[in-house]
């Protein structure tokens, strides 16, 4: 909250960004000005100094063994170089994101620890409505997908949480944003989430749809379709998915927006991840628990995760 005239003001969004100065987290900071935030918005930068190893004693007079004491020294000098380097970082992405985003109320914190267990205890007291992260940081071994750390926030958070990829300069002049739907109430809260949004710039919006591929087959040496059932059945399906989004398709008009509808038979995870690549998307919303059409099947939770690590854009789990 700011102060305005002796009053204090109450932001509309509350956002947590983790930070740790890597080339992924510095990429979050100027990817933010397509994911459509609000020009006003409470923000928290947190960078943790990552340190695993706790001597379990708070001052060197307390080891009882000479050599662990002076090990005990050196550790926490080196705690407390990591700390300061921590406070430098995080001012630096404070002053370029004002840049970005001038009105923001933006407070700066630091810890020393596990990165993903510090950002879940930030995010606990500041009650983000988003947390924002890179999709690697410095500690991260792997050429592609997530870190480890973002990964644990991913799963474990209770807000909704950006995995920021920055791309390429974009050919495109709109931002292309791709909504997985299929009907439940997760996705239909990604639907509104978009709709909500303060875009800069009017996205291009892809409703995306992916429905079970369903072939009943003829028994004998080789299986095949039967013939003419599949060409039927697509279209019944075609309609029914057409009716399920109706409600999707109307959250845009009313919000004076435009959407198309997609729709495709087959493993959602990779109908997803080609989709946005091939269409050069800037962003994926998901749900966090969808379901797919028959509730038998399993959530929209492994998808949501699939997405978010094999993406090359950024991806936006809602909750």
């Amino acid at each position: 909250m700011a102060t305005v005239k002796g009053k204090k003001r109450r932001y509309a969004k509350r956002i947590l960004i983790a930070y740790d100065g890597s080339g992924y987290a510095h990429g979050v900071l100027s990817e933010l000005l397509l994911s459509g935030l609000p020009n006003e918005a409470e923000v928290m930068i947190v960078t943790v100094s990552e340190i695993w190893l706790s001597l379990g004693v708070q001052t060197a007079e307390e080891c009882l063994d000479k050599d662990i004491a002076e090990y005990f020294l050196k550790h926490r000098e080196q705690a407390e170089r990591n700390l300061k380097e921590a406070r430098v970082i995080v001012r630096q992405a404070r002053a370029e994101l004002l840049r970005y985003f001038p009105d923001w109320n933006i407070r700066i914190t630091t810890a020393s620890g596990s990165p993903a267990r510090e950002i879940l205890s930030r995010a606990s007291e500041f009650k983000p409505d988003i947390i924002v992260s890179g999709a690697q940081g410095l500690s991260s071994d792997r050429e592609g997908g997530l870190g480890s750390i973002v990964q644990k926030v991913l799963s474990e958070a209770l807000c909704s949480v950006r995995i920021s990829r920055l791309k390429p300069q974009s050919t495109h002049s709109q931002p292309r944003i791709i909504i997985g739907f299929d009907g439940s109430r997760g996705s239909m809260t990604a639907i509104k989430t978009v709709a909500l949004r303060s875009w800069k710039i009017q996205p291009e919006i892809r409703i995306v749809t992916v429905t079970d591929p369903f072939i009943p087959l003829v028994p004998g040496r080789v299986l095949r379709p039967f013939p003419g059932f599949s060409e039927g059945k697509l279209e019944g399906e075609q309609k029914w998915v057409e009716l399920l989004a109706e409600n999707a398709l109307r959250v845009f008009r009313d919000a004076k927006q435009s959407a198309t509808l997609h729709i495709y038979s087959g493993n959602p995870r990779m109908i997803l991840i080609r989709e946005s690549k091939e269409w050069d998307a800037d962003s994926v919303f998901l749900g966090a628990n969808c379901h797919e059409f028959r509730p038998e099947h399993a959530s929209l939770g492994c998808v949501a995760s699939a997405i978010a690590e094999r993406a090359s854009c950024s991806v936006e789990v809602v909750r």
